[in-house]
């Protein structure tokens, strides 16, 4: 699937059938798939048999199932711009120089690095007590969302969605709750209706929605709030993955 040679929608073998070409124990290619299907990368459509998701886990969407219009810059993959970049040579001078004479006892995060960020939250009344330095956004949601939930808790996120974010509460799992996004980000009422159901957590995108772009209002943040307060044990992730670039 990795390498394409099982696309999207494509049927797997059935298990017996796996079984026996790979000459394993049925009980075996039974633990595989189910063991695919926990990570979001098949889906099991009763006696039409197991399917490759449409948006598997292990590789990146094809691009041929959502090309971007001619003129149009696609952002959906979230890659930065590579010329913006800085030159590989000289990050990994930067980082040796840096890493220079570090052990055990020195502080995860770069005391300047820290100091510097901690400033920039508390500007935004952001508790900066606790800090981690994290691979992207998806990793970030992964560790929140795994410190505090199990498989099968249900997550409340934007409609329409980041799939990718979906793609990550497959595989972890957790069951997505939709709740509509308007200009002026996720809906207040929808959000209580989704609680009220039963999801543990929310994430949530303050600003440049993807794929909508809607940045979260003032009068909005109020409303989410008020219904925040209400369900004071729900775990909260705000993906502002954009922060200032986002312009709103």
């Amino acid at each position: 699937m990795a390498k394409g040679a099982l696309r999207p929608g494509d049927l797997v073998p059935p298990i017996r059938s796996l079984a026996d070409e790979l000459g394993v124990n049925p009980n075996t290619a039974a633990t595989a798939y189910r063991i695919l299907r926990d990570r979001g990368v098949v889906e099991t459509a009763g006696r039409r048999g197991t399917r490759v998701r449409r948006r598997p886990a292990t590789a990146p969407v094809p691009a041929d199932i959502a090309p971007a219009p001619a003129g149009v810059r696609d952002l959906s993959d979230g890659q930065p711009a590579s010329r913006l970049l800085p030159r590989s040579a000289d990050a990994l001078r930067h980082g040796a120089a840096v890493s220079a004479g570090r052990g055990y006892g020195a502080p995860d995060v770069a005391e300047r690095f820290a100091a510097a960020s901690r400033r920039r939250l508390a500007a935004d009344r952001v508790p900066a007590t606790h800090l981690a330095v994290v691979h992207g956004t998806l990793d970030a949601v992964e560790r929140g969302l795994q410190a505090h939930l199990r498989p099968g808790d249900r997550v409340a996120v934007e409609d329409p969605a980041w799939s990718n974010l979906t793609d990550l509460l497959a595989a972890m799992g957790l069951t997505a709750e939709p709740v509509a996004v308007d200009d002026d980000g996720m809906r207040a009422d929808e959000l209580r209706v989704a609680l009220a159901a039963g999801c543990r957590a929310v994430v949530v995108t303050p600003r440049a929605q993807v794929p909508t772009g809607a940045a979260v209002s003032a009068s909005r943040a109020r409303a989410l709030q008020r219904v925040l307060t209400s369900y004071p044990h729900t775990v909260l992730v705000e993906d502002d993955h954009a922060a200032d670039v986002a312009g709103a």
